[in-house]
């Protein structure tokens, strides 16, 4: 009987045990931080054309977007997000006239910092938790 007891006991801790080990493993597994890539990671857009206001004559904006993040799982994140964020380009811009467009690309690094605003803001509208680093201007045309 007194062996039993001992067994039972043996057994009850190495449940325990093995139990608690799978916790402590699923709990790791939910806090565990997103990997950081040390170099950027790139997202190139598709190519954004839109006309703006000019009279008397129809002008257009073409612009080759790429966004930068250090973080693997945000460029996944980007392929589902990118209509939203052509959306917001096309708010951003449908308001401009040819003349604000060309004076604003003269000052390119204060564009990007603007559309990194405005990509991030929208992200966080729609529940995406991943945010973008940068965005870089790689082409721009104005006609």
């Amino acid at each position: 009987m007194n062996k039993m007891v001992v067994l039972l006991g043996v057994l009850l801790v190495g449940a325990l045990g093995t139990a608690g080990f799978y916790w402590f493993q699923a709990e790791q597994a939910k806090t565990e931080v997103q990997q950081i890539s040390v170099k950027p990671l790139f997202f190139p857009m598709e190519k954004f054309v839109m006309s703006v206001n000019s009279d008397p004559n129809s002008r257009y904006l073409v612009l080759e977007l790429t966004l930068v993040t250090h973080k693997p799982d945000t460029v996944a994140a980007l392929k589902e997000a990118t209509p939203l964020l052509r959306n917001a380009m096309v708010e951003h811009f449908a308001k401009s006239s040819h003349l604000e467009v060309k004076l604003a690309m003269q000052q390119i690094e204060e564009v990007q910092k603007l559309l990194l605003n405005r990509f991030n803001q929208t992200l966080a509208d729609n529940k995406f938790e991943d945010q973008l680093d940068n965005v870089l201007i790689t082409n721009i045309f104005i006609q």
